[in-house]
């Protein structure tokens, strides 16, 4: 069984490509064509068959991090309950933790991550390089 169109959306926003029509992408004002969302489609349509359950098991982890994520903004509030001290860096690594897993999908699919994906650019995605123009 192919995945299905929901599962392509999931693997498309975890590897944090944008849910929009290529020419909607803008840049400085100017459409912005995404050059590698023809990979990922491609991978994601002859994705061998014995390894459609290994990608459903990286989104269900996927899944489960941002969860996590989300909950942990509860806690960010307080430091300690009781004895029980609260880890100040869990969004942290949290979001680490989804970058790994990120890329463990990019690399089963065998595609890049979206270049300008803000949840890659922290620690990891070298496909962006800053030049200083002074």
């Amino acid at each position: 069984m192919a995945l299905t169109d929901q599962e392509k959306e999931r693997v498309r926003y975890h590897l944090g490509y944008p849910e929009v029509q290529p020419a909607v992408a803008i840049t400085f004002g100017i459409p912005r064509p995404i050059q590698t969302a023809f990979l990922v489609e491609t991978a994601m349509n002859y994705l061998l068959p014995v390894a459609e359950n290994r990608v459903r098991s990286i989104l269900g982890v996927l899944d489960g991090v941002e969860c996590r994520l989300i909950d942990a903004q509860d806690r960010l509030a307080a430091k300690k309950i009781d004895s029980l001290e609260l880890r100040d860096d869990e969004p942290a690594q949290l979001e680490t933790e989804y970058q790994r897993w990120g890329f463990r999908l990019a690399d089963t699919l065998g595609v890049p991550v979206y270049a300008y994906s803000t949840k890659y650019r922290r620690g990891g995605n070298k496909t962006i390089t800053n030049v200083s123009v002074g």
